[in-house]
C-alpha cells in the first residue's frame, strides 16, 4: 500500500510541475499551413512559419529576458524535466521483461548515479546559499564536468576559487572539472 501511495504522490508532483510549466511558460503555437504569417490579437503577435516534414523544429523559450531569479527557476525546471525523462527511461529499461541482466544492471547503476547527483546538487545549492549567494544551479555534464551557476553580477577570482573549493569538497570532484559562472 505504501508503494502505491508513493508512486501516486510522485506522479502527482510531476504532473503538477508539468502543468505549472505549461501554464506559466507556454510556448507560441507553430503551424505548418502557411509560409510566413503574422497576426496580432490584443497586443500579442504570433508568427507562424511553414516547415517541411524533413525539417526539425525545436521549440525553446528565450531566457534572455527573464529576471535572474526567474532564469534560475526556469533553468532548474528544465534540468529537473531532463532528469525525470532520464529516470523514466532507466525505470522503463529495468522493468522491461525482455531486457538482459547486464542492461538492467547498467540502467540501475545509471539511475542510482542520477539520484546521487540530485542529492549532491541540493547539498551544493544549500551550501552556496549559506555562503551568501541568493541562488545557484549545479549541472552535471556528460563529460564528467560540473557547471555551477551562481546568482551574482560578477565573481572575483577569489570568490570563484572559494566556490570551486566548496563544490569540490562537497562533491569529491577535482577542481579542474568544475566551471563556475556568475549569472545576474
Amino acid at each position: 500500500m505504501v508503494k502505491r501511495q508513493t508512486v501516486w504522490l510522485s506522479t502527482m508532483m510531476i504532473l503538477s510541475l508539468m502543468l505549472i510549466g505549461y501554464y506559466t511558460l507556454g510556448t507560441p503555437p507553430i503551424t505548418t499551413h502557411s509560409n510566413l504569417n503574422a497576426t496580432t490579437t490584443k497586443g500579442t503577435t504570433v508568427v507562424t512559419k511553414s516547415i517541411k516534414p524533413s525539417q526539425t523544429v525545436v521549440a525553446s523559450q528565450s531566457t534572455s529576458h527573464l529576471s535572474p531569479s526567474d532564469w534560475f527557476v526556469q533553468t532548474e525546471l528544465d534540468e529537473q524535466n531532463k532528469q525525470q525523462r532520464l529516470m523514466q527511461t532507466y525505470e522503463n529499461t529495468m522493468s522491461d521483461p525482455r531486457a538482459s541482466n547486464a542492461v538492467v544492471t547498467t540502467a540501475y547503476q545509471q539511475l542510482t548515479s542520477l539520484q546521487t547527483q540530485q542529492v549532491n546538487a541540493t547539498r551544493v545549492h544549500d551550501e552556496l546559499v549559506g555562503e551568501g549567494y541568493p541562488d545557484s544551479i549545479v549541472i552535471f555534464n556528460p563529460n564528467h564536468t560540473v557547471t555551477v551557476y551562481v546568482e551574482a553580477q560578477q565573481l572575483s577570482p577569489t570568490a570563484a576559487v572559494n566556490v570551486i573549493n566548496l563544490v569540490s569538497e562537497t562533491l569529491g570532484t577535482q577542481s579542474n572539472q568544475i566551471v563556475v559562472t556568475p549569472h545576474a
